[in-house]
């Protein structure tokens, strides 16, 4: 019998929001208890830490410069607005053996075409899709005689510019992840009276900004159990320009102290810990439906969140762990190991071909690779020896390429600026650029040579400009740019 797949997806999580991954302030009581009966990765990565990119390398198991969204599809400068290659998905692998697929939530991998425009049952939201504004979630407040309001904004530029979080003044069934919840345990009723297998993904806005958590979650956290950051008071040093230009030019009313930030890490906490409540009535709904022993359940976020990390660094669209380190959780009871912790690197496109190898089917073309022998308690016959990641921009686009390596250590490559080199082990809030410093010398050019071969073995069309970077004039790599082989 073919499991059931449930994909719950998060916007914005940082890996070190869960309790199950050593917080001990954030309340993820749901998550942990997935924790507990799954598979938990401790080095699981985003390849680019923006919402489409993220979000189309997911679906597709590719890396961005291969499945074309390279930017927010909805921005002035996105070189594509939708998917160029829909075949390039997950779910018609699925559907043609049989599975039923169902999608609630965020999309974001295309401006005018949603969900339901590619096969998908459920809601279909194109674009970045405001949900507040969604007929949908309206016509859900009003049959459920619900309202809600917005107090105590923070603002992250003058004249009250940029709203970063809040008071949700309205009960927690008013928020748009109850209402997500609510659709997607309709979907579950649903399918459970099928003899259908099924894959259906419920992915919520949350908690990316603005933070709104409902009057029940508002301040469940004591703010002066929340710790600086290990790196709040990076002074930027040894960063690109574009670092220290993105804080103090595009953000000009971000705060300057922790106890101001503080309140904004408690918000972000009691909306996840929101959030998490949803989670829960996923889970039991499965248990009530006698469909939890036979459900693959997956849990992860499509990149992380700087909440305040490096120096009171807003957003994403760095390359820096906060932002490109995410939760990954799998389970199966029937198959997978319980309760563990893997220290494999992986990313979170690699959920697409450890689903097909799941299924007894294999993709050579794809970026992702299957890590389903860790699920099961097994070694891999090769581990990664770096994970490749990629940036082409957030608000301009701007290049950007770092390798994160087993034993630990991170180069970035920043053609425009300076390259940065971090040893994780010693220095994991990556404070001190050990890229011109004589005690790392050694450390650079290998470095330099892996992050190379990665462009190389990646096809990254950006790979000849880094060979030329690096020095390595005559290294010629040809490149065969990925489509679809079906």
């Amino acid at each position: 019998m073919k499991p059931n797949i449930l994909w719950i997806g998060l916007d914005q999580l940082r890996y070190d929001t869960l309790g199950c991954n050593g917080n001990t302030v954030c309340q993820t009581p749901n998550m942990d208890r997935l924790a507990q009966r799954g598979v938990s990765f401790n080095r699981a990565y985003c390849p680019s830490s923006l919402c489409t990119p993220a979000r189309g390398s997911m679906w597709t198991g590719r890396y961005a410069f291969h499945h074309g969204l390279l930017t927010n599809c909805d921005m002035y400068h996105s070189p594509l607005k939708e998917l160029p290659n829909p075949e390039m998905l997950l779910h018609p692998r699925l559907q043609e053996i049989g599975y039923r697929c169902g999608f609630i939530g965020k999309w974001h991998v295309g401006v005018e075409k949603g969900q339901m425009d590619y096969g998908f049952e459920g809601m279909n939201v194109p674009g970045y899709g405001n949900i507040r504004k969604n007929s949908g979630y309206l016509e859900y407040l009003e049959k459920n005689g619900l309202s809600y309001s917005v107090s105590h904004p923070i603002y992250s530029n003058p004249d009250e510019a940029g709203v970063m979080a809040g008071h949700w003044e309205g009960p927690v069934e008013s928020t748009p992840d109850a209402y997500l919840t609510e659709k997607t345990l309709d979907l579950i009723d649903e399918y459970e009276k099928s003899s259908d297998p099924f894959f259906l993904t419920c992915q919520y806005w949350d908690p990316h900004g603005p933070h709104f958590p409902s009057r029940e979650y508002t301040g469940m956290h004591d703010r002066s159990k929340i710790e600086p950051w290990v790196n709040f008071k990076d002074d930027w040093s040894g960063k690109p320009e574009m670092v220290k230009r993105a804080h103090t030019d595009f953000y000009r009313a971000l705060p300057k102290d922790w106890d101001s930030w503080r309140e904004i890490v408690g918000l972000y906490y009691d909306m996840t810990c929101m959030v998490d409540a949803q989670i829960g009535r996923l889970l039991d709904r499965l248990e009530e439906r006698g469909l939890a022993d036979n459900t693959v359940i997956i849990l992860t976020s499509d990149h992380g969140d700087m909440t305040g990390s490096h120096g009171g660094m807003n957003d994403k669209g760095l390359m820096y762990e906060e932002a490109h380190r995410v939760p990954l959780i799998v389970s199966f009871p029937d198959k997978f190991s319980k309760g563990t912790r893997s220290d494999e690197l992986v990313y979170n496109m690699d959920l697409f071909p450890t689903l097909l190898d799941l299924m007894g089917m294999k993709d050579e073309s794809l970026d992702g690779k299957s890590f389903l022998p860790v699920l099961e308690g097994k070694a891999l016959e090769q581990s990664r020896e770096a994970i490749y990641l990629e940036f082409h921009g957030i608000r301009f686009l701007y290049s950007q390429r770092a390798i994160v390596t087993r034993d630990g250590w991170k180069y970035v490559f920043t053609p425009g600026d300076i390259d940065e080199c971090y040893n994780l082990n010693e220095d994991p809030g990556e404070l001190r650029n050990l890229v011109d410093t004589p005690e790392a010398v050694n450390k650079v050019i290998a470095l330099r040579e892996l992050l190379t071969q990665e462009a190389e073995k990646s096809s990254d069309p950006l790979c000849n400009a880094i060979c030329k970077y690096f020095g390595q004039w005559f290294r010629n790599p040809t490149f065969q740019i990925q489509t679809s082989t079906i």
